[in-house]
């Protein structure tokens, strides 16, 4: 078959329209400004699962939605002042705003309320901005800049940016399908175009933190990737989330993997399978086609911080040379999978 034949069938399949219209929350692109009130403190001292706190979103307008928050994270719990927060909306009281049709949302916060956090922020926002744009399905994102307000200190607030991620199950149901609680699949059980479309991604963002067949004992399959699936469906379908130890990200906290034998997440290793080798021509082919939005979103006017956002397309860059050289490909592609 063709590379261009491949790229054909790899673009349709992969850059069809989303089922359904997407809420408001998710609607734009411009940066929201809002306010969560709640025991923060309390919340950040608390471990990830524990039951959720009783607090509110304030709209620019002055409307307050009450909210449950709750912690998730693991890495972030370790090194992080400022927790990940699940955010349960009452949707009695989100009707007619931003979040009406959202019953749970996630919100993705700057590791420490310090301006120099928020680029990481940012930087990871614009990865999962990039997957929207070379695949779907895509959990969509919202960008924030948020006040963090602690209702157990007087007078206490704090301003980072941060950004809306679409609940998973959600995002399921966007696309007619279900996320499969299951503890692990098999490599038989993806779609190979689409195996090849994600690892090179991964290779593009330098992300090694992730599984597509399994993940932790008594954890939900898959190492930051959530399985979707529909009866009668050949394949399950792959949606990646949680990109903070990406090397385009390059958070101060991130750390490879020891056996991987790199020093920084900044160095990319391409984690996909040997199996799926005869795929990569389709997808570097999707990558080139979308190499002019990727560049457009990392340079769009209304977004901070151009400087972080100029040292990261310099290292997607570094990507395009990789998979537009037959040398390196052979080398650093095929040469590397598992």
């Amino acid at each position: 078959m063709s590379i261009e034949v491949v790229f054909l069938i790899v673009a349709t399949f992969y850059w069809s329209a989303p089922a359904t219209p997407a809420e408001p929350l998710f609607a734009g692109d411009s940066i929201l400004d809002l306010s969560i009130h709640g025991p923060l403190t309390s919340l950040a001292a608390g471990l990830p699962g524990e039951a959720g706190v009783a607090g509110w979103i304030e709209l620019e307008d002055g409307e307050k939605i009450p909210v449950t928050l709750s912690k998730y994270g693991i890495s972030r719990v370790r090194e992080c002042h400022v927790p990940l927060i699940k955010i349960e909306v009452d949707e009695a009281h989100a009707r007619d705003t931003l979040f009406e049709g959202q019953s749970s949302v996630r919100l993705v916060t700057p590791c420490h309320h310090e301006r120099k956090f928020d680029k990481y922020t940012l930087l990871e926002y614009l990865v999962y901005k990039s997957w929207a744009i070379i695949a779907e399905p895509a959990l969509r994102v919202r960008l924030v800049s948020c006040r963090f307000r602690d209702s157990e200190i007087t007078a206490v607030e704090e301003t980072g940016l941060a950004f809306f991620v679409e609940d998973i199950g959600a995002a399921a149901a966007r696309h007619g399908k279900t996320w499969l609680d299951v503890p692990s699949q098999r490599l038989a059980d993806l779609s190979p175009e689409e195996c090849a479309l994600l690892a090179l991604f991964q290779f593009m963002v330098g992300n090694t933190d992730w599984s597509a067949l399994a993940s932790a004992a008594g954890e939900r399959c898959c190492h930051n990737l959530a399985i979707l699936g529909v009866e009668g469906d050949p394949y399950n379908t792959m949606l990646p989330f949680d990109f903070d130890q990406t090397g385009l990200v390059d958070a101060p906290y991130a750390a490879p993997d020891e056996r991987l034998q790199i020093q920084r997440v900044t160095q990319r290793v391409y984690r996909g399978y040997c199996t799926h080798n005869d795929e990569l021509p389709g997808a570097i082919a999707v990558f080139n086609a979308g190499r002019p939005e990727l560049e457009e979103l990392f340079s769009q006017d209304g977004l901070p911080d151009p400087k972080a956002r100029k040292h990261a397309w310099k290292y997607i860059g570094a990507f395009y040379d990789t998979i537009n050289n037959p040398r390196k490909v052979e080398n650093r592609i095929l040469g590397e999978c598992r």
